[in-house]
């Protein structure tokens, strides 16, 4: 299958945001440098030079070259042409060496190849389904046999004061035929003096402001510890705090649905390489609302319970020793800058192999592509994509 075969841009750089490329639009290569943000480059063609002066060669053989008067006899000339030099020796190389380059926490997209022809025995029709009822469209995974991704675009939108610190994020869906884009969700991050960060989503950008109460509220991201590294996406039922017991009992489908749990491995400051996190969602047909006495979604991974769950990694990017970089090979032409936002995420199908389920990637400073497929859904994709942009130290 974190994003990858003709021309894919899949390089991780660690650092800020400013620090990344914004016009890089070359060939899709990602590299990761151990520090730094993701970052996309091309590589200019070195033409081979010799290691020798073929001037200096030339005229130091006419310095050194005997010259033959027609007064020598036969037997003189053959005597001279055995004993002159017939060339001098190379110079040793003038040419300087490179600089090493130094290791850099960055993802680069790897060579690209031509992929395989994407077979899609489905249906299922993505854009038809999101016409006809795009709340369900928006709740429901992609059927596991329609195999090509449901492209969609993360635009993030700083503009403003306050956009700088609480910024607005929107999906869209993209037509892979024209490339035309169909809103699907909003998010903005609220307040940031709680120390757990907390992602409104909606399908109404007009009622952000208002927060769980608005009109069109379909869920929220939620940060569980302080060190930035758990997060949870509920859907628009009621949280088991705000509720009684006997409620909670009698009247279960009220309560909220626990659809993502995120769980990032602690990275202080970066110095083990790119992110790793892990994405735990429930079993097809399988619902987790727990009380608030009963075990959410994470302690049910925590404790093993994986007959109810399903796990999802990032694919780990490969170090390439000559780049001094991590590089990663994205599906497709759409990840075009580096970044330590960008990632893959992977499982394991019926065949015991490897399969990217959801890639996420820089195009711009502010545009992100967000792709997807089975077991995901729309609002599980946006929350994971979410959390990559609650930058933590104990993460980055």
């Amino acid at each position: 299958m974190f994003d990858i075969a003709a021309r894919h841009p899949c390089q991780i750089d660690s650092g800020s945001d400013n620090d990344e490329p914004k016009n890089s639009r070359s060939t899709p290569v990602i590299r990761l440098s151990r520090n730094s943000e993701f970052t996309h480059s091309r590589t200019p063609f070195q033409p081979i030079t010799p290691d020798w002066d073929v001037s200096s060669n030339e005229s130091t053989t006419e310095k050194t070259q005997p010259r033959h008067t027609e007064s020598n006899t036969p037997e003189e000339n053959e005597y001279l042409k055995a004993s002159s030099p017939i060339s001098s020796p190379s110079k040793p190389s003038t040419k300087p060496k490179k600089p090493k380059k130094p290791i850099s926490p960055s993802i680069t997209a790897a060579s690209p190849s031509t992929p395989p022809p994407v077979v899609n025995p489905s249906v299922y029709d993505p854009i038809k389904s999101m016409v006809e009822n795009p709340t369900k469209f928006i709740n429901t995974p992609i059927p596991k046999d329609h195999s090509p991704f449901v492209q969609c675009s993360l635009r993030r939108d700083k503009d403003g004061i306050k956009g700088n610190f609480l910024p607005t994020f929107y999906l869209q869906h993209e037509r892979p035929s024209d490339g035309k884009k169909t809103f699907l969700l909003a998010a903005q991050k609220q307040s940031i003096v709680t120390s757990h960060p907390e992602f409104v989503i909606t399908t109404n950008v007009a009622t952000l402001s208002e927060k769980s109460d608005g009109d069109g509220y379909v869920g929220k991201l939620c940060g569980i510890n302080l060190s930035g590294t758990e997060y949870i996406l509920y859907d628009n039922g009621l949280s088991p705090n705000k509720i009684s017991k006997t409620t909670q009992l009698n009247n279960r489908e009220s309560l909220r649905r626990e659809l993502v749990g995120i769980i990032y491995d602690t990275n202080l400051l970066g110095f083990k390489g790119p992110r790793k996190f892990t994405a735990v969602i429930p079993q097809m047909e399988h619902n987790i609302r727990p009380s608030k006495s009963e075990p959410g979604i994470l302690d049910q991974w925590r404790n093993r319970r994986f007959g109810y769950l399903m796990q999802l990694r990032n694919k780990v990017p490969t170090y390439n020793e000559e780049t001094k970089s991590y590089v990663i090979q994205f599906e497709g032409k759409r990840v075009v800058q580096a970044s330590i936002k960008n990632f893959q995420i992977i499982m394991e199908n019926d065949k015991h192999e490897e399969e990217v389920v959801m890639q996420f990637g820089r195009v711009d400073e502010d545009l992100f592509t967000c792709d997807y497929r089975y077991p995901l859904s729309a609002i599980q994709a946006f929350g994971i994509a979410l959390s990559s942009f609650d930058s933590r130290i104990a993460r980055e």
